[in-house]
């Protein structure tokens, strides 16, 4: 499966959500288990996705059961719904993949997402017409360093 999106930073800049598609076969991707998922109860279901360049230019997306420790004490789970295939179609302007962040600039990037609500598709979620898609936290440790 062959997913090419031409996304506009306008239409971006646009909307409140995006989606994100990952391909863990692609270059730049790495995606993993958060290292202390065996200490906690909270990171239990934690996973880890990793866009970057180099070390200076990483942004990760943080799938988890809850958002923060706040929602994890008073049960309040993070959205994660089955959408059919025709989704991909549907909201093809707004889902971004790993090329987005390239072409655009990892900084500029994050930037233009902070402050929005992102769900997260994992190819490898997809099973048959059916595709996961879940919320997920953004960070970047490295962003704003000049």
């Amino acid at each position: 499966m062959n997913v090419i999106y031409s996304q506009s930073t306008e239409k971006i800049k646009s909307v409140d959500t995006v989606y994100l598609f990952i391909d863990k076969i692609k270059k730049n991707v790495r995606v993993y288990p958060d290292p202390n998922r065996n200490k906690s109860i909270f990171l239990q279901n934690c996973i880890i996705y990793e866009l970057n360049t180099n070390q200076k230019h990483t942004i990760l997306f943080v799938s988890n059961t809850y958002k923060n420790t706040d929602d994890f004490e008073k049960g309040i789970k993070n959205d994660e719904r089955i959408e059919k295939k025709t989704f991909l179609k549907k909201y093809k302007d707004i889902i971004l993949d790993v090329d987005f962040f390239e072409r655009n600039g990892f900084k500029n990037t994050f930037n233009l997402l902070y402050k929005k609500t992102i769900y997260l598709i994992d190819k490898d979620e997809i099973k048959g017409r059916k595709i996961k898609v879940k919320q997920v936290r953004m960070s970047c440790f490295t962003c704003f360093e000049e």
